[in-house]
């Protein structure tokens, strides 16, 4: 068995010719945090944020993102941490990558340190790529549980709250604050509900200006300065989100992508994939496994 296998056994089970493999699913007893398996040698992730933290382990490979204005490498056997509303995107180097990631909600890591602490701290991660085999071990780990057919519920609930909690006790800073969103200035915040309200339309940035009360460049200026993303950036990140939502319920493709602000489907599925990893039908699949069990039946 090479490095990589040892790393992941479960790496024996992407495609054969070593393409491209993702599988995402949620975990409602954890607040519905996704998880993502996935190894990629050819997809590349477009800039985009999450409204959660992002915690995985590189499991093969080596992969190349651009995070806080920096090029980094995340390599096999490191912990990766990106706190909630974090810029940036993801490419595999020459080798390319395999990873097994997180999408813990900020309600999660709060009540892990209730628990830990005896207060509603959450932390802030400023080193993204870490090096602590123990940290890898128990995440990749608690990943493997969650994938797996045996799922005894006091074990997953044990791994994860022994998890989390120790990252954040070892590695996050939990004297700051994360700031939450509306806490910029008010211009920003006035372009924020703009974009928030038209989801489902085109927004013309003289529109967005004059909401905001600002000129078009100090707008884009003022706004990438605090939020650390374009207007369109936030938009796009907002649709992809308001989809994920749409995506746990009965609308067809078609409609989610056009109740999204997507030109057609096609549109969706390219927007869709390039920050999430995995197409709204996977996602739909992977995120409602009662509801395509009942398809599969009917």
């Amino acid at each position: 068995m090479d490095q990589q296998s040892a790393l992941d056994p479960s790496l024996s089970q992407t495609p054969a010719g070593g393409g491209d493999f993702a599988r995402l699913w949620r975990e409602m007893r954890f607040d519905g945090m996704e998880c993502l398996n996935a190894r990629f040698q050819r997809h590349s992730y477009a800039p985009h944020t999450h409204e959660t933290y992002v915690v995985g382990v590189i499991t093969a490979g080596t992969e190349l993102y651009r995070c806080r204005g920096t090029e980094r490498v995340a390599q096999a056997g490191q912990v990766v941490v990106l706190d909630p509303e974090v810029l940036h995107d993801g490419r595999p180097a020459a080798d390319g990558y395999a990873y097994r990631m997180f999408y813990p909600p900020v309600a999660l890591f709060e009540q892990a340190m209730v628990d830990a602490l005896g207060r509603p701290v959450v932390p802030h991660f400023s080193a993204m790529e870490l090096d602590d085999p123990e940290m890898f071990q128990a995440l990749r780990g608690l990943h493997h549980g969650l994938e797996g057919p045996y799922r005894e519920p006091l074990r997953v609930d044990t791994d994860a709250l022994r998890a989390f909690t120790a990252l954040a006790l070892r590695h996050g800073d939990l004297t700051a604050r994360l700031r939450k969103p509306g806490q910029e200035p008010a211009a920003v915040r006035h372009a924020r509900e703009y974009l928030d309200s038209h989801l489902d339309s085109p927004v013309e940035l003289a529109d967005l200006a004059e909401a905001a009360g600002l000129s078009r460049f100090h707008l884009l200026r003022v706004f990438r300065a605090a939020v650390g993303t374009t207007p369109h950036g936030y938009l796009t990140d907002r649709r992809v989100a308001q989809a994920k939502r749409l995506l746990a319920g009965p609308l067809p493709l078609a409609e989610v992508a056009l109740a999204c602000g997507f030109c057609d489907q096609a549109h969706f599925n390219r927007v869709f994939k390039g920050r999430v990893g995995v197409s709204p039908g996977q996602y739909r699949r992977g995120s409602n496994p009662v509801q395509d069990v009942a398809a599969a039946v009917a």
